[in-house]
């Protein structure tokens, strides 16, 4: 395979890398906004059960209110698992993204040196021709006596 050919190659790896990091990344986000508000509703019920609890409560809505709070705490850690898993996701994708990246710039420099020795071969070749063309002018006149 042709060193272009590799490095497009790279090159779209690099991309379709690029687009799953950012993936990642709203996903991420996302879930971490749904901790916060997971966490400021859990907070917020806390403080309203503690304020009903005071006033006092019938048995049937303390189990309401201790159902509610104990869903809403399996949800946030749930959110909370997940958080870990996308961050891992993330971190993995960012790796593989920095090694890509790597990769197509190792591929840039040695095109970059194919096409400096390509460029150095064909000076050579064009001195060459050059220095060939000007000795068959000397011999020319030298044959004829002009000096």
């Amino acid at each position: 395979m042709r060193l272009d050919s590799l490095r497009k190659l790279r090159v779209q790896a690099q991309e379709a890398l690029t687009m799953e990091l950012a993936q990642a990344t709203q996903e991420l986000v996302s879930m971490e906004q749904r901790c916060d508000a997971l966490e400021a509703q859990i907070q917020s019920d806390t403080s309203a059960y503690q304020l009903h609890t005071e006033q006092g409560l019938v048995i049937e809505a303390l189990w309401e209110w201790q159902g509610r709070l104990d869903v809403q705490r399996a949800a946030l850690r749930q959110a909370r698992s997940a958080v870990g898993h996308l961050t891992e996701v993330w971190t993995s994708a960012h790796a593989r993204l920095v090694e890509a990246a790597q990769e197509r710039k190792i591929l840039d420099r040695l095109l970059e040196r194919q096409r400096e020795a390509h460029d150095a071969e064909l000076h050579r070749r064009e001195q060459q021709v050059m220095d060939e063309a000007a000795g068959r002018m000397f011999q020319h006149r030298a044959r004829r006596g002009v000096s």
